[in-house]
């Protein structure tokens, strides 16, 4: 479980740390602050250093380098200068994501290094002088990506700048998947949502385990009538993006299937939260924006779902929000008395300072009890 943060040179942060962390960690802070951020820096950290959840990060945020290029062979490329402290790369600037668990320390760092295009012909097309990976090589810079995780002894991951400094979609695919000691099971929830594909996805692993029972539980803490889920065979649920689908559900006294987006976007939110959960055993769930969705009165609800299932299964959970009735819910699930750390923890994000404000469960209830303003 991580129980410190320290972010150097990673986006808007020079130099941050995030303390006394416990199982379930609410961030708070006014807009551009930092939150998501955070969240980002403990997902790449999770990935120990695989290129591909850099390029998710990016992906999310919409840093792609437009195509200006008319040639159909040009592929995709993320921006990854944003990623850097003051959105400046050039060689030798890095940035370095570091945890302090219960057992050890780990840490990743990301640099911008001068390769010879021999070592870029090497690394990305096999050791092979007459193909290319991501165009001409005469008109690739000299620079990659260095992607180094310190608790593992194999070579760190490189990839190839592009001569308009981005990273393309090839560049990550033929980076090789999974280490020695891989990457533990983390799951972010964007303020957008889970994707109609993500949802059924997850369900389908979980259909038939005990992980099955802790969704439809949740669901029922919301409306006690659902009795059961099941998914929507593949060439019916295919839909606009966007949509909220896949998922049937059966309530008591009907024999009618209902489509899960016809019961609201709270639902559709626990169903999200309650599926990433399972997903994400004796791993980490990211959540952005937990509260979207969410009326203030099954708030508590929410949080007493969180509590067992991350106990239950494993999980540490970092959230953010901007409302005051999610983190003054958050005292149902907190003790009055902490003699040897906090398990639920308030983090308040200010990017000026260089260090979290930390709110332990005994401050919760007593913030949650006074009206206390902790954001």
């Amino acid at each position: 479980m991580i129980r410190t943060l320290n972010i150097d040179r990673f986006r808007g942060f020079e130099h941050y740390e995030v303390h006394g962390l416990g199982r379930i960690n609410l961030l708070v802070g006014t807009n551009n602050c930092g939150k998501t951020t955070i969240l980002e820096a403990i997902q790449l950290l999770a990935s120990k250093g695989d290129p591909s959840t850099l390029w998710q990060i990016a992906s999310r945020r919409g840093e792609r380098l437009e195509n200006t290029d008319a040639r159909p062979t040009t592929l995709p490329e993320v921006d990854i200068c944003h990623l850097f402290h003051g959105h400046e790369m050039d060689v030798g600037n890095q940035f370095k994501i570091e945890a302090r668990t219960d057992i050890t320390s780990e840490s990743l760092t990301a640099s911008v290094i001068d390769s010879s295009r021999q070592q870029q012909r090497q690394l990305f097309n096999g050791g092979s002088d007459s193909e290319s990976g991501t165009g001409d090589i005469a008109d690739e810079p000299d620079w990659a990506v260095e992607l180094d995780w310190s608790a593992t002894p194999e070579k760190a991951a490189w990839l190839a700048l592009s001569i308009r400094g981005g990273i393309s979609s090839d560049a990550v695919r033929r980076q090789p998947r999974g280490r020695s000691n891989g990457p533990i099971p983390v799951r972010f929830i964007s303020t957008a949502g889970l994707t109609a594909d993500d949802v059924v996805e997850m369900f389908e692993e979980i259909v038939l385990t005990r992980e099955e029972e802790l969704v439809t539980e949740a669901l029922q803490a919301i409306d006690p009538t659902i009795e059961r889920l099941a998914t929507i065979s593949g060439d019916r649920r295919r839909g606009s993006p966007g949509e909220r689908g896949g998922i049937l559900v059966r309530c008591q006294g009907s024999d009618r299937r209902i489509p899960i987006g016809s019961m609201g976007d709270g639902m559709w939110r626990i169903l999200g939260l309650a599926l990433a959960l399972a997903s994400a055993e004796n791993g980490i769930l990211l959540v952005d924006e937990i509260d979207t969705g969410l009326h203030f009165s099954v708030l508590e609800t929410m949080w007493r779902m969180v509590d067992m299932a991350s106990k239950r299964l494993g999980v540490q959970v970092f959230a953010t929000t901007h409302s005051r009735d999610a983190y003054e819910s958050l005292a149902a699930i907190s003790r009055s008395s902490v003699s040897e750390g906090s398990e639920v923890t308030i983090q308040r994000i200010v990017r000026a300072k260089r260090q979290s404000v930390a709110f332990n469960e005994q401050e919760i209830i007593a913030s949650a009890e006074r009206g206390t303003e902790v954001r």
